[in-house]
């Protein structure tokens, strides 16, 4: 055990995006001292760039019907029901949170989960519309929404409001141990030299997932390569320390993810540009295909950027390969002009703008163009080896051909919805490669209702709590907007129940 330390605090918060964000403060409110050390050089994690809507519930019991639904039995009642109680209660908690600097919290217009399951109806989302005086961070271009970069800076106000610390570019290796087995503090790195770092409390871990680590996604994702649009540092630090001191994990296979485009000049993987519930009348001006040229998936499911990379996952042992990884989507020039087939979220030095008729993107050689289907079926064998020549003009030529016919009757056997569906007619042609593309990975340590982390038994590991998409409660399906709200309900569980812990000396 280790004598001595270099920094000490009764509550050590790993991570400060916006579940440890929340965890720290109502630490601090819960009497502890709270330190956060941050592994990047600004906060956010992957929350600051998304949509910003917050999941919340209205009528608990239907609340519980939809989460358990959606949880597909691999989740407890009494997980489902503290997660379902937590919902209900964000709406007032983000209000509370909006007294520190005067935010401006609004209900959105839409009221109804993903998924139709009974208790759909129930489900809503709050935002942050604004906040006095801030216009956003001057190392932020490209996000999803206002409302995401607010969010978090509410949260920033709330943690700097109870004069919490926060030490930035300050990656945490390992945790510490008593003799017991209990977490009692956590080594980290600042300045090229190690630090020690005492919880007196408890160590609460926000890491967020492994978007990054390509071993953990060799290991447990069963289609490969995945790119993700994550950032760079989010390499499952959190999970690779639970896991050293006893943790088991769950929901490692599973992800908030899609296809999107993964480009030669970028780490960073870039979405398509149809994020939110499915819109069953806004067009779609494409379709996906394999590399033989084959139709295989609904490329507009309820939830436009989630499962879609499901059906890209086969494994065919007579090839043997993946015939799905990459597919191409296919396009024609009505669709070329509708706008930008990509919503890059650029990361602080990987910002990308892509042009609004998606022409500069051509010209990068990124997209595909031919004067008829045939001669795009040989451009594809030509410009992109990982087909590896597999793909058959008269294949191509006969799905769009089927495709074509689909649009006129509006009947799909993939289930894709009549007012999404556009003819390809219109010359020139256009492919571009997708892949399966992470958003956010949901797996990690395992944890019980009051956030704690438990080893294979289901035994707590002392003074170990996890918090957001670190071992999420999503394992099944996700919920749009769902992690935001879970980092709302996990950081004030998890907040808590350390700070109430009993003080080492």
């Amino acid at each position: 055990m280790r004598k001595s330390w270099d920094l000490q605090t009764d509550v050590l918060v790993v991570g400060y995006g916006l579940a440890g964000g929340v965890a720290a403060s109502i630490a601090r409110d819960g009497g502890a001292e709270a330190l956060i050390l941050e592994k990047n050089e600004y906060p956010g994690g992957v929350s600051i760039f998304a949509g910003g809507a917050i999941r919340c519930i209205e009528d608990l019991e239907e609340g519980l019907q939809y989460l358990t639904a959606i949880s597909g039995g691999r989740m407890e009642p009494d997980m489902i029901r503290t997660f379902a109680e937590g919902l209900a209660g964000n709406e007032a908690f983000v209000r509370k949170l909006a007294e520190v600097d005067g935010a401006e919290v609004k209900k959105m217009n839409a009221r109804s989960g993903v998924y139709p399951y009974p208790g759909q109806g129930t489900i809503y989302s709050v935002r942050v519309a604004k906040i006095p005086d801030f216009n956003g961070f001057p190392w932020m271009n490209c996000y999803l929404n206002p409302a995401g970069v607010n969010m978090i800076k509410l949260i920033m106000d709330n943690v700097e409001s109870r004069g919490i610390e926060a030490m930035f570019s300050t990656p945490v290796r390992r945790l510490e141990t008593d003799e017991s087995g209990a977490v009692i503090g956590a080594i980290a790195e600042k300045d090229g030299r190690e630090i020690a770092v005492h919880a007196r409390k408890a160590v609460i871990l926000a890491t967020g997932g492994f978007e990054q680590n390509d071993w953990l996604k060799k290991q447990f994702l069963q289609g490969m390569p995945f790119h993700s649009m994550a950032p760079l540092s989010h390499t499952g630090d959190g999970i690779l320390m639970a896991q050293k001191v006893g943790a088991a994990l769950w929901h490692m296979w599973h992800l908030h993810g899609s296809y999107g485009f993964k480009t030669p000049d970028s780490p960073i993987a870039y979405r398509h540009p149809f994020p939110g519930p499915r819109n069953p009348n806004r067009k779609m001006t494409w379709i996906v295909v394999d590399k033989q040229g084959s139709r295989y998936m609904n490329e507009y499911p309820p939830a436009p950027q989630d499962t879609g990379h499901r059906a890209m996952e086969i494994f065919d042992p007579d090839l043997p390969g993946y015939p799905r990884i990459p597919s191409l989507v296919i396009f024609d020039e009505e669709g070329r002009k509708r706008g930008p087939i990509a919503k890059p979220l650029g990361f602080p030095g990987y910002e990308y703008e892509w042009s609004d008729d998606n022409s500069v993107e051509i010209e990068k050689g990124w997209i595909l163009k031919a004067n008829s289907i045939g001669e795009l079926a040989v451009a594809i064998k030509e410009r992109f080896p990982e087909n590896e020549a597999r793909m058959d003009a008269e294949r191509l030529e006969a799905t769009v051909a089927e495709w074509n016919g689909i649009v006129k009757t509006g009947k799909d056997r993939f289930n894709r919805p009549a007012g999404t569906m556009m003819p390809l007619i219109n010359p020139p042609f256009y492919a571009a490669e997708v892949w399966p593309i992470i958003t956010n990975t949901q797996g990690g340590p395992v944890h019980n209702a009051r956030q704690q982390v438990v080893d294979p038994f289901g035994q707590p590991i002392p003074r170990l709590y996890a918090v957001g998409e670190l071992g999420s409660f999503f394992g099944h399906l996700y919920e749009l907007a769902g992690n935001l709200g879970e980092c709302f309900t996990s950081g004030r569980i998890a907040g808590a129940n350390a700070a109430a812990e009993e003080r080492l000396a």
